[in-house]
């Protein structure tokens, strides 16, 4: 901070305008930085939730029961933990991105993820957890990819 006598003078307003800039564009680079996080997290969430709900509702089909039951079951069971798990994606995807086998640990992420939902789904009482759970698995090693893929072309186009 400027003592009030150099701040008045001409080269003091524009050192305290260069410094608020500067302060602008940090609160900018956070905001980007936390709407992706929340984006990447919403859509692992929304993602993971579906298919959860479109495996427990294909099994609860095959035992004629409601398929909207079944998927509401499992969408339901998932989307409130989803929300604050799936955070780490983005979180630790970013810490990953720096080393050699990104794409391998990502995937290893992914699956250890999956396995801590399918005990999860167990815990929570979903009718049919392995079926709630085995659509996730794949789709969830295909957003981890699509995720890896993404970062990896953004970061090759700001080089």
């Amino acid at each position: 901070m400027l003592p009030i006598k150099e701040y008045l003078t001409k080269e003091g307003w524009k050192q305290d305008l260069e410094e608020t800039k500067k302060d602008g564009q940090k609160i900018k680079e956070t905001l980007t930085s936390i709407l992706n996080v929340l984006y990447w997290d919403f859509y692992y969430t929304v993602g993971y939730s579906s298919t959860a709900g479109l495996g427990n509702g294909l099994a609860n089909i095959k035992n004629n029961k409601s398929f909207s039951a079944g998927f509401g079951e499992a969408y339901t069971n998932n989307f409130p933990l989803g929300m604050a798990i799936n955070l780490i994606y983005p979180v630790i995807f970013n810490q990953l991105k720096k080393t050699k086998h990104y794409r391998l640990y990502a995937n290893l992420l992914t699956v250890g993820v999956n396995l801590g939902f399918l005990g999860w789904h167990y815990i929570t009482g979903t009718e049919h957890p392995i079926q709630t759970m085995m659509p996730n698995f794949g789709i969830g090693l295909l957003m981890a990819n699509k995720h890896v893929s993404e970062t990896k072309t953004l970061e090759s186009r700001l080089r």
